[in-house]
């Protein structure tokens, strides 16, 4: 008596042991469930839940199983989850529906549940759901049997590894299907995977015997085609030796043509290399005695009368050959001297030192210069100034002038002056940036200005250029690249 006493203690104390890991088991899930659910991570609350519902259900406790599968239904519904998006999810929490079910021997719940499985695992798509699908469905008809229908969800199993001849994965997976058979300890679903498994390796050792076979023909077969193709090489060796031996004659003639025409340009390099060295002395020429000449007359012109206008005109004309020899003993520089310049600011001071010169009611007007750019605002308001001056003079009462700015691209500035006066004569165009190009009455004016602005203009990295474009009055167009 005092035994049974004592077995019957061990037994209870067992039971309340084991009741209490479950229930530690449970806990842990449920708290990995509901912090996984806070946080929007949906598959792995899903999984928590699928896998708290499992331990429900291994204690047998049913309701708490689907109770806890339904609350997080809800809970997906509260955060606006539609019911057929999320089908990894839906897949992961109908499946633990589905294992209660067959737990309780329910067949038709569990049919209606794999139904349900069928159509989140489509919508799905994934591979791995694709597989655990068929499985379930397998073991499901087995079960109740409907082995037809079993071995149907076997063949559509393995098939995905025919098609792509991966016989050593369809291998695998088999393997796999008959260790969660053996797992689930579903007896039946063994034999019926086993069975299976041997019929489609013993058509699969056919198949391979007979595409060895194949390859083994295919192989003679192309030996065969190797040695004729030597052969017909060993037939035409001896002709493309002779066509390469041609071919190397009349490379080496190639060459040597090719050398004597090197020569040649190297030759005529050298030689325009020396006529521009001899144009560039000829010019530091020039101006060494353009600046001389300025220089020497300056003493002279000091003892005329300065109240003389032609004595005026003189050292005007000196002044101006000496600042063309200034420009041209400059440097050219594309980044010397720039500044970001407030355009508006800058051409409204030019505009006032040329004002007092134009005639009554002549307007001049300002158009695009509202902006900042990159400019030497040194040499292009000497431009610019020379430019106005130009047009003041020659524009008539009541007349027009406008100083317009343009941007051309990323590091090109674009300034045009446009008048309303009489223009540039057709003949006088082709030599208006060209010093000392024709005879002129200094007292009329020098005919230096416009080739010391080109020149300037040069020596920034743009140019200068009448617009012939244009038919009433002159314009003319200072471009500057920045390099």
């Amino acid at each position: 008596m005092r035994r049974l006493i004592s077995l019957a203690l061990t037994l209870t104390l067992s039971a309340l042991g084991l009741l209490a890991d479950t229930q530690s088991e449970l806990n842990a899930h449920l708290k990995a469930y509901n912090s996984r659910i806070a946080a929007h991570q949906y598959l792995p609350a899903a999984q928590s839940a699928a896998t708290a519902a499992a331990v429900c259900v291994n204690a047998h406790n049913y309701d708490g199983a689907f109770r806890l599968l339904g609350n997080f239904d809800k809970a997906l519904a509260q955060n606006g989850i539609a019911p057929d998006s999320l089908p990894a999810v839906r897949y992961t929490t109908e499946k633990a529906r589905y294992e209660a079910y067959r737990q309780l021997k329910n067949n038709g719940s569990a049919l209606k549940s794999l139904s349900r499985m069928g159509n989140f695992a489509k919508k799905a798509g994934t591979k791995e759901i694709t597989t655990d699908m068929l499985f379930n469905e397998a073991q499901y008809y087995y079960s109740t049997d409907q082995n037809a229908k079993g071995d149907l969800c076997i063949a559509r199993l393995i098939k995905q590894f025919d098609n792509s001849k991966d016989y050593t994965a369809a291998d695998k997976a088999y393997r796999s299907l008959i260790d969660r058979a053996v797992s689930a300890g579903d007896a039946e679903l063994v034999e019926h995977t086993y069975e299976n498994y041997m019929q489609w390796s013993d058509s699969i050792e056919a198949t391979t015997a007979h595409s060895e076979l194949g390859k083994v023909k295919k192989e003679y077969a192309d030996s065969q085609e190797t040695i004729a193709e030597k052969d017909h090489t060993i037939a035409t060796r001896t002709g493309w030796i002779v066509t390469f031996i041609t071919l190397f004659v009349i490379a080496v003639a190639a060459l040597a043509i090719g050398a004597l025409f090197y020569f040649r340009i190297l030759a005529k390099n050298r030689r325009m290399k020396k006529s521009v060295e001899t144009a560039n002395a000829q010019s530091a020429a020039k101006s060494a005695i353009l600046h001389n000449m300025s220089s020497q007359m300056e003493p002279t012109l000091e003892r005329l009368d300065q109240s003389d206008p032609a004595v005026q005109n003189l050292r005007g004309y000196v002044k101006r050959v000496g600042e063309l020899s200034d420009v041209e003993n400059a440097e050219t520089s594309a980044s010397a001297g720039l500044e970001e310049t407030n355009l508006d600011t800058f051409c409204e001071t030019i505009v006032a030192k040329v004002r007092p010169l134009v005639r009554p009611r002549v307007t001049i007007t300002l158009n695009g210069t509202k902006v900042y750019a990159l400019i030497n605002p040194q040499e292009v308001g000497k431009i610019l100034t020379h430019l106005l001056e130009n047009a003041a003079k020659y524009t008539p009462d009541g007349g027009k002038i406008t100083l317009s700015y343009k941007k051309r691209g990323a590091k090109v500035n674009q300034f045009i002056v446009t008048d309303s006066g009489p223009g540039i004569p057709e003949a006088d165009r082709d030599t208006l940036f060209t010093a000392f190009s024709s005879q002129c009455d200094i007292a009329e004016g020098d005919r230096l200005g416009l080739p010391i602005c080109a020149l300037r203009a040069e020596k920034i990295n743009g140019n200068l250029i009448l617009d012939t474009t244009v038919t009433s009055g002159a314009s003319f167009v200072l471009t500057i690249h920045n390099t």
